[in-house]
């Protein structure tokens, strides 16, 4: 019996050792599956964006409204993964002057470490917001950043600035016991967060500190984090170099602090070409871009960093912290009207954006540097400061900010500044197409073309298809892209007029169309949106057709333009003689001095012995809810739905019973209809 007894205690412990042996293998396994290589996060990071100007100012709310954490399920349901956000320490944040230490060589520092505390209820704000980005699954990056950073502590390292401080000097050994100090203190309040909070070192050092320095930095953050314990012995971090800016930071790292760590994700930052991404600065003036020098040039410098990365074995996971493009035209959303740019104050300009990227090059741009980095297998955070800032992507209307719909405001000049803001309220939480590339494979606006008239709306540059010639010996005009003056998208018809002559010589003519009879006994409705420098400007639309090898010519009444573009275009019907073998729609003015804009021709077509109703398109009902429903008197190819940027946000590549609108905002669009034989038919909806 005791034999028994004994038998039986011995097979419980040895079933409680298995039991044991086999839930540490689980804990083991599962903390094993929680951890990520370097890339493996980088990859689950994939797509991000900044929470730009809020924690990294003095105080948060002072740059752009506070953190909330609307804001956070607001980027991850659009599809973001990680979001970067900019944290000062310095400041009021963290106690400890070093004020009182010298910056002379030689001198000694008496204090230590533990002089400096950083502020207990700002790290519980921090943790607030981290666990809001967190709780929607998101990657968070903490990245120490900020002007007081830059101001007490970043500049200290540059002879160049007031902030100087020699390197043997006991306020350089103070101030570096101070950020060394921060950091402990970061460590231990997040050393038990999980993989997905990542460390950034510092933001922007290379400006001012050398990369031997960044390498000490780099050496003395990762020890901290490292020995702090929990899951900070292999938590990400992410580092970069000194002394060289942009794409070539990254390979300013010392080899050897790649190698002595394996948890390490190198970063760089991208806002070339400043001409471009800053114009509306006075000293930038690039407002367009997306050439194919263009692209190359990104590609090139892309390929820099990840041949650097593809040097060490295994490769660096590479992460673009920040890169963006001012707003378009340097517009505010908070004010509805132009941005204040400090640097445009008097004597060099009006104190507000003189300029900014047009709204194609601004989406292409930030389409373009996404993918390039994303088929790299780099992550990026682009940046984005919020409906207050110069470089908005989401305009922060979490925390009750009000913004001003873009497409309302008018730019008639900026040096001298006139303008006449936007007043109605924009009912987007995002500056959609940006966004929208952001997230989606990168691809290039396409032509607008029918078999009557191409390029319609201009978005393939002013100039394609379309020309202007001028008659007489007294007329001089030119003919340049309309930019901030288009009605939609970034491109229109500018024609100036420096000396005039009669109506008939300045003629901006689109490219001939064959047609070889095949409009016989139709009706073709032409339409163009149009406005002057001043008004009373005169126009008229004109046919130039072939038939039986005539040339012959059609015109419209004589059209007025008023400064503003109406909302209705002007119109031209002409009747389509039999035997027509070709067409070219002409734009006939230069009667007077002024400079005449045009944008969004279009062209619609009727049979001339069917009744009304058997027009082309009828569409229906127009506002809409939720359905659009169109009869066709041609088979239907294509139909498409353009925002007034000019952005495609709905496509069918088929004919369909019902067109379901409802995802779209409320508010005024184009609806695009392309027939089989390659008509077009262009009308304006409202979406309530």
């Amino acid at each position: 019996m005791k034999r028994e007894k004994k038998l039986i205690k011995i097979r419980v412990f040895l079933s409680n050792l298995f039991y044991l042996r086999s839930l540490l293998l689980i804990l083991v396994a599962g903390f094993l599956n929680a951890q990520h290589t370097p890339q493996q996060l980088v990859d689950k990071m994939g797509r991000g964006i900044n929470l730009g100007n809020v924690l990294s100012a003095p105080v948060e709310g002072n740059w752009s409204d506070a953190a909330t954490e609307q804001y956070f399920i607001d980027v991850a349901q659009a599809g973001f993964k990680n979001v970067r956000i900019p944290i000062d320490f310095f400041g009021t944040r963290t106690s400890g002057d070093t004020a009182q230490y010298s910056s002379n060589a030689n001198t000694s520092f008496s204090g230590s470490r533990s002089d400096f505390t950083v502020n207990d209820s700002y790290l519980d704000r921090l943790e607030q917001v981290i666990g809001w980005g967190l709780n929607q699954n998101l990657v968070i990056i903490l990245d120490f950043h900020g002007a007081t950073l830059k101001s007490e502590f970043i500049y200290t390292f540059d002879d160049l600035e007031d902030e100087y401080t020699h390197p043997t000097s006991a306020k350089r050994a103070a101030d570096l016991a101070k950020f060394y100090s921060i950091w402990e203190q970061i460590a231990d309040r997040f050393k038990d967060y999980s993989d997905d909070l990542i460390f950034e070192v510092i933001n922007e050092p290379y400006f001012h500190i050398s990369a031997a320095e960044m390498n000490d930095l780099n050496n003395e953050v990762i020890s901290i984090i490292r020995s702090s314990g929990g899951n900070n012995i292999s938590r990400k971090m992410i580092v970069t170099g000194g002394t060289k800016t942009s794409y070539e930071a990254i390979t300013t790292i010392d080899p050897q602090v790649i190698n002595s760590d394996n948890y390490l994700i190198a970063t760089f930052h991208y806002y070339r070409p400043f001409s471009f991404t800053k114009s509306s600065d006075y000293r930038f003036n690039t407002n367009s871009w997306g050439s194919q020098t263009d692209k190359n040039n990104i590609d090139s410098e892309f390929d820099v960093v990840q041949n650097w990365a593809n040097g060490f074995n295994p490769p660096v996971a590479v992460y673009i912290g920040e890169f963006g493009a001012d707003n378009v035209y340097g517009y505010s959303y908070k004010t509805g009207d132009l941005h204040l740019v400090t640097a445009n104050n008097s004597p060099n300009g009006t104190g507000y954006a003189d300029g900014g990227p047009d709204p194609n090059s601004r989406v292409k741009f930030h389409g373009y540097v996404a993918n390039a980095a994303i088929d790299r297998g780099f992550s990026f955070s682009a940046w984005d400061d919020g409906g207050k800032g110069s470089k908005t992507i989401h305009l922060r209307k979490d925390n009750g900010l009000v913004v001003y719909d873009i497409n309302h405001l008018t730019i008639n000049s900026f040096d001298p500044k006139y303008t006449s803001p936007s007043t109605v309220i924009e009912n987007s939480v995002w500056v959609e197409d940006v966004k929208d590339a952001l997230l989606s494979p990168y691809s290039e606006i396409q032509c607008n073309d029918t078999s009557i008239l191409n390029n319609i709306d201009f978005e393939c540059g002013y100039s394609t298809s379309w020309s202007l010639l001028e008659r007489g010996n007294l007329i001089q005009a030119t003919f340049e892209d309309a930019g901030f003056a288009t009605r939609t998208g970034s491109h229109g018809a500018k024609v100036v007029v420096n000396q005039a002559d009669n109506l008939n010589s300045a003629i901006l003519a689109n490219q001939t169309s064959s047609i070889d009879g095949s409009l016989d006994n139709m009706q073709l409705k032409f339409g163009v949106h149009g406005k002057g420098s001043v008004s009373g400007l005169q126009f008229k639309l004109r046919v130039k057709y072939e038939q039986n090898s005539v040339t012959n010519y059609s015109a419209s009444s004589i059209f007025t333009l008023d400064t503003n573009y109406y909302e209705n275009p002007y119109e031209f019907i002409f009747d389509v003689p039999s035997e027509t073998t070709e067409i070219e729609l002409q734009l006939i003015c230069g009667g007077s001095v002024g400079t005449y804009y045009f944008d969004d021709f279009s062209a619609s077509l009727t049979t001339l012995n069917l009744p009304k109703q058997n027009q082309f398109f009828e569409v229906y009902p127009n506002p809409i809810h939720d359905f659009l429903f169109i009869d066709s008197s041609f088979p239907i190819a294509k139909i498409q739905i353009i925002d007034l940027r000019g952005r495609e946000v709905l496509l069918w590549n088929k004919e369909m019973e019902a067109y379901d609108l409802s995802v779209l905002e409320n508010g005024i669009y184009f609806l695009k209809i392309s027939s089989k034989n390659n008509l077009l038919h262009t009308r304006k909806i409202i979406k309530n």
